[in-house]
């Protein structure tokens, strides 16, 4: 079991107190990517920035915690190959029974694999790739990509957008959540 530091991005409402004693919050949007939970950036400081940036401009906090990692417990669909391969597998399955087709998206096989008796996993980690989008200029600065070979596509994404969705409020012994940005509600902030 590794200790994993996850950073959850919040709209800046004048609440910091409110957020220190009830964080996380639960991200149940229609769309959300990985189906209800609660959503954090892993590791990278940087991946919240940016989502506050996109989100709501200046006017955003940063949640910092940790938690216990294990592959046990979260279904690791960036470093665990065997669990990529158990999602290979649901994506053919359910397409085989006309259940999923070129529309379906990821939050629809997750909520299909979360329903099956022995999926006993308390999290999902993912990395969307092109997560961060190349169109906009403001948004260069959040990338971190660095080229294999001069005049070649492929990079390394050294500080990928990686995704950690709970999905309960305390999986993975989340703990120690404390606002980390901006630094006016943050109490360790030493000028």
């Amino acid at each position: 079991m590794k200790v994993k530091t996850l950073y959850q991005t919040l709209k800046d409402k004048g609440n910091p107190d409110y957020i220190e004693d009830n964080a996380p919050f639960i991200c149940n949007w229609g769309n959300a990517w990985l189906g209800d939970g609660y959503y954090f950036w892993d590791t990278f400081i940087e991946n919240a920035h940016w989502w506050g940036k996109v989100r709501h401009g200046d006017s955003y906090i940063i949640c910092r915690a940790e938690c216990d990692f294990s592959s046990d417990e979260c279904f690791d669909l960036v470093g665990d190959t065997e669990h990529m391969q158990d999602f290979a597998e649901s994506v053919k399955l359910l397409t085989s029974k006309n259940m999923a087709n070129a529309n379906t998206t990821v939050a629809r096989i997750i909520t299909f694999l979360r329903k099956v008796p022995d999926f006993s996993f308390q999290a999902i980690r993912v990395y969307g790739i092109k997560s961060i989008s190349d169109h906009k200029e403001e948004y260069k600065k959040y990338k971190h990509r660095l080229i294999f070979e001069v005049s070649k596509p492929q990079y390394l994404d050294y500080k990928p957008a990686i995704q950690l969705c709970l999905f309960n409020k305390r999986s993975l012994n989340l703990r120690n959540i404390k606002i980390e940005f901006p630094d006016e509600y943050n109490p360790d902030f030493v000028v």
